[in-house]
């Protein structure tokens, strides 16, 4: 941003120089001459810096739409990881859940296992108490082979029931125990990708706020840069005002000096006043209306801002007519309107054409044209969406509805 301090700064100086007072009344034509041909001097190179600073604008611009391209960007991701922080905190408090309900079937598995066991203990207590009976004992102490096979089919009963009830107990405590150390591992995995996300998070809301600081800063110079435009515009007015001046001056004395001479009047100086009524249409095939007078929503800047004039849409080399006889007071790049032409025809009016194409005019400063003369084509540069000629009707330096005076 230093290229664009500096490219101010050499353009206000540049201002500065081109507003200065006139110091007295030039006293003679070469005087006049010679302090137009200052002016002149002066406009080429502040016209040159002016176009630097548009440039340096369009610049701003562009940075700050790539900012506000990546701030979107930006906002998108952090979007698809809150949802995503939202799909991992569902999944935690599920995995949590199934955690609480395996510890409960672990606690119900030792129950069971508690019980089990107490089966056994009571038969043990049992055959403690009664004294110890061998299963031989109980086999051959039958009174039959009936007797013995059902003694035979009981003790195996109560020997495969005995087996169950220690398998059961394992089987439960080991699945269960397994269960829960995988859903504790399950629970854990999917706390890391939460706590992971969540940096991730954090990591861009912090770029989101120096994006939005970025911005900020660039929108603070586009604004500087628009604000020193309008100034700059208005020092060219005062630069038009002081030329108008210094021409009126000149004719006056060409005029005396003819006079004095008694010089042909085919040589005398060309005066201009305008004197009222309705002026030349600027676009002798025509043309379309797309925007009038008053403010509006500027299509460049999308903010509300006056409309100093009349868009008119024609193509691009299309013939720019002088809307009045005058003198031609600039014809050169003027920040904003792009190639520019501004017409004096006298008694404080003035009339800009903007927008003009690249090598498209075809008048000079001083020259006089006449009503309907060509003047310029049409183009689209300087803040333009297209190709149109900018037309301005000014009294005494304001910009007022040119529609009266056309229509």
């Amino acid at each position: 941003m230093k290229k664009l301090s500096l490219a101010f700064v050499t353009v206000i100086t540049a201002v500065g120089l081109l507003i200065q007072p006139l110091a007295t009344e030039a006293r003679s034509i070469s005087e006049i001459n010679k302090k137009l041909e200052e002016i002149q001097q002066r406009e080429k190179e502040a016209a040159d810096n002016r176009k630097q600073a548009a440039d340096q604008i369009s610049q701003l611009r562009e940075q700050k739409q790539q900012e506000l391209i990546t701030l979107q960007e930006l906002y998108n991701q952090i979007d698809q990881q809150v949802a995503k922080l939202d799909q991992l905190n569902n999944e935690v408090h599920q995995v949590t859940e199934n955690l609480h309900r395996t510890s409960e079937e672990l606690d119900e598995a030792e129950i069971r296992v508690e019980e089990r066991d107490a089966q056994l203990k009571s038969r043990v207590r049992a055959m403690y108490m009664n004294g110890t009976v061998s299963y031989l004992d109980v086999l051959f102490s039958a009174t039959s082979f009936a007797d013995f096979i059902e003694r035979f089919d009981m003790l195996r009963t109560i020997s495969s029931n005995d087996k169950r009830l220690l398998e059961a107990n394992k089987q439960d405590r080991d699945l269960i125990a397994e269960k829960k150390v995988q859903i504790e591992e399950q629970l854990e995995h999917v706390s890391r990708l939460y706590a992971e996300a969540e940096e991730v998070r954090q990591q861009l809301l912090v770029k989101e706020e120096q994006k939005k600081v970025a911005i900020a800063s660039l929108t603070h110079q586009e604004h500087q840069a628009e604000e020193f435009s309008e100034e700059q515009e208005q020092a060219l007015v005062e630069l038009a005002k002081e030329k108008s001046q210094l021409y009126e001056e000149k004719n006056r004395l060409i005029a005396e000096q003819q006079r004095a001479a008694a010089a042909n009047r085919a040589n005398q100086p060309v005066n201009v006043s305008y004197s009222g009524g309705q002026l030349e249409w600027p676009i002798p095939s025509g043309g379309i209306i797309t925007s009038e007078f008053g403010y509006r929503i500027d299509p460049i800047r999308k903010v509300k801002k006056l409309h100093a004039g009349m868009d008119i849409a024609a193509p691009s080399g299309t013939t720019i007519a002088a809307a009045e006889d005058g003198i031609v007071l600039i014809a050169s790049w003027v920040n904003g309107y792009g190639n520019t032409v501004v017409l004096d025809h006298g008694d404080g009016m003035w009339t800009w054409y903007g927008h003009i194409r690249n090598n498209g005019i075809v008048v000079s400063e001083g020259d006089f044209v006449t009503r309907g003369q060509k003047i310029a084509e049409v183009g689209t540069t300087g803040d333009s969406t297209g190709n149109h000629l900018h037309f301005e009707v000014r009294i005494n330096e304001k910009p007022v509805n040119p529609r009266p005076y056309l229509f």
